[in-house]
């Protein structure tokens, strides 16, 4: 069981739901473990409400799972699931791209200056410091869904957060090496160029080919964990 911190009463299930999902999605709680709401209540300190009510959210975000009459137990990510998610990240991104190539989507000034600092920030954080400084710091995360304010669709855009929700767990395995960072960092840059150069072509071919590398990255990570994790 992971330590966990108690927390002040005022806003009780925000609070109580923001960190059980990010000890979930760092894996301080492990691939099918039983999430017990009385030691969980116990060891936040609050009630057995917000616990529960936390729980039901978590499950509708894809994260636990609860067996009737069994318990809630943390969902783990298999190679397939992984498969599944790069799929739904790349048809979003893409549909992103198609909106801006048929002029019913712009790039805007705001946008554009986001990706640039997010991008020379990331740069900075892998070039001077330690790689979980740029995990983190979920620079990432902060790129892509940059990037997706382009298709104005708040719907999709929460999406797209939820299926990110792996995210963390990449960190954990060797595979994750400063040179794949700075890699995939040069595909961020060439996301920019394409965008400000208005080159649609050569954004939608950049743009598969920073989620295929990331497809091929996650799904040797699972398998090299068991498959699972």
């Amino acid at each position: 069981m992971a330590n966990l911190i108690r927390i002040d009463n005022a806003n009780l299930l925000e609070k109580t739901y923001g960190i059980l999902k990010e000890l979930i999605i760092k894996r301080e709680f492990p691939p099918e473990h039983k999430l017990a709401i009385p030691e969980l209540s116990a060891q936040l300190g609050v009630s057995r409400t917000p616990i529960r009510d936390a729980l039901g959210r978590l499950e509708m975000d894809g994260l636990v799972k609860t067996v009737p009459k069994v318990g809630t137990f943390v969902v783990g990510i298999t190679s397939e699931n992984v498969l599944e998610i790069m799929d739904t990240r790349l048809m979003i991104e893409l549909w992103v791209v198609e909106k801006l190539a048929s002029g019913t989507a712009a790039l805007t000034q705001e946008v554009a200056a986001n990706l640039e600092k997010i991008h020379e920030t990331s740069v900075y954080v892998v070039n001077t410091s330690k790689l979980e400084n740029y995990h983190e710091g979920d620079y990432n995360l902060h790129f892509h869904m940059e990037f997706l304010k382009l298709g104005g669709n708040r719907n999709i855009q929460n999406i797209y957060h939820n299926t990110m929700n792996y995210r963390y767990l990449a960190m954990k395995s060797y595979l994750i090496t400063k040179e794949m960072v700075l890699h995939s960092l040069k595909q961020h840059r060439q996301i920019i160029d394409a965008l400000k150069a208005g080159s649609h072509d050569d954004l939608k071919q950049v743009v598969s080919e920073h989620l295929e590398d990331a497809k091929i990255r996650l799904y040797k990570n699972i398998n090299l964990n068991g498959g699972l994790i």
